[in-house]
């Protein structure tokens, strides 16, 4: 009898144990069905981020657009613009160039960091010169505005020179 009196011990211990168990692994599941569901709101709170900020970049292009178009540009009545020689340089390659350029390809054709070429093209900017931002998967290029590229040719509006060549 004192062997079945153990079985009995064995078995009661061993069902202790095997709800035990389940109860850690019930704990487990529904920590991770807490964290598929925390991943699953992570991952769309990113994706409607990403599609904010796209919309964002969409709408901050319109505004400087709309900044250029109503920035004082008035073809008819044309006044000069004056720009340091490192905004003339930066002119003078957008102006020669028919392509819209990275901030990079700007820096290195003037050989200054892209930081003081962003500084500049905002100087630029305002005081009047029509550059046209655009976004391409977050990255910007420029371009000078072809109406006002034709007024430059005409007018020499930013006063370039044979010095800034050099």
């Amino acid at each position: 009898m004192g062997c079945f009196g153990l079985d009995k011990d064995v078995d009661a211990l061993r069902r202790e144990f095997l709800l035990a168990l389940k109860g850690i692994r019930d704990e487990f599941d529904e920590h991770l069905a807490s964290i598929n569901d925390n991943t699953n709101e992570i991952q769309a709170n990113y994706e409607y981020l990403l599609k904010l900020e796209a919309k964002l970049d969409k709408v901050n292009e319109k505004l400087e657009r709309l900044h250029l178009l109503l920035g004082g540009f008035n073809e008819g009545n044309s006044q000069k613009i004056e720009l340091c020689d490192e905004e003339k340089k930066i002119f003078l390659v957008l102006y020669t160039t028919n392509k819209p350029l990275a901030y990079a390809e700007l820096a290195s054709a003037v050989r200054l960091n892209e930081f003081l070429v962003s500084g500049y093209v905002t100087n630029m900017i305002e005081k009047g010169v029509l550059i046209v931002k655009q976004y391409v998967n977050k990255k910007v290029f420029l371009q000078l505005k072809e109406d006002f590229r034709a007024l430059q040719a005409r007018e020499n509006v930013v006063n370039l020179s044979q010095t800034i060549l050099k």
